[in-house]
């Protein structure tokens, strides 16, 4: 799936074109269709975590404070969603993943990359927990695969030129135009909005399914086998 951009005036011209009538930058009217704008896009990035655009594998991240994987890094893309945390670059050599959990603050690193029941190891005089036993060898830094963070955030003042992903455009305006139709039109048949409502839909069902035709599910990037013994990356 090629990385494309829309324009904010192709996704005005969709907009109102599926409402029906057409508003100018200044009116309060507008600055609610931009507002149902933000939650469309915002809503179409969370419906996978493996949108091309947005996915980043093998990203080299610094271990701070013994075991943490911290969302922001200088020279790198804030994460947003983490998928993975591997020993090794990933595009470079297979195997070797660490468990971790996730707060506000990043990923927690909980055991070792290798055999699923490792576990991190504890500094002796209790000062914190470590990747690997505290010694010259000890890693410093990490790959992770990752989904970054969504960077569209629309402002009524923003210029017609403003880039849209490609990808999010159909479904920003569908969607828009169907909430905003049925805020207005309270009394409109409930049939209608069912059948507005199923094209909708299907706008980004069929964007995804592009990220299915892509085989990412069958991926190293997302399966993994694990036995007793070791972990199979497929």
């Amino acid at each position: 799936m090629s990385l494309q951009d829309s324009t904010l005036q192709e996704l005005k011209d969709l907009t109102f074109a599926l409402i029906g009538r057409e508003y100018t930058t200044t009116s309060a009217s507008y600055g609610r269709i931009n507002s149902l704008w933000n939650y469309a896009a915002n809503k179409a990035y969370r419906a996978s975590n493996y949108w091309e655009r947005y996915l980043v594998i093998g990203d080299e991240r610094t271990v701070s404070n013994k075991n943490q994987v911290p969302r922001t890094q200088a020279g790198s893309d804030t994460i947003d969603t983490y998928l993975k945390i591997c020993k090794n670059d990933p595009q470079e050599k297979r195997g070797g993943e660490y468990k971790f959990v996730v707060n506000n603050s990043g990923a927690t690193i909980t055991g070792n990359a290798g055999l699923l029941t490792s576990d991190l190891y504890e500094s002796p005089d209790g000062s914190g927990l470590y990747v690997q036993p505290d010694s010259s060898e000890d890693d410093t830094t990490v790959y992770v695969i990752y989904k970054k963070a969504l960077d569209v955030k629309l402002a009524t003042g923003d210029d017609a030129t403003k880039a849209i992903p490609a990808e999010f455009m159909p479904y920003m305006a569908h969607l828009t135009a169907y909430t905003w139709q049925r805020s207005v039109d309270q009394n409109a048949s409930d049939a209608n909005f069912t059948l507005s409502l199923a094209l909708v839909n299907s706008v980004l069902e069929d964007e995804m399914a592009k990220i299915s035709d892509q085989n990412i599910a069958n991926s190293y990037i997302v399966k993994n086998m694990g036995t007793n013994y070791n972990t199979t990356i497929i």
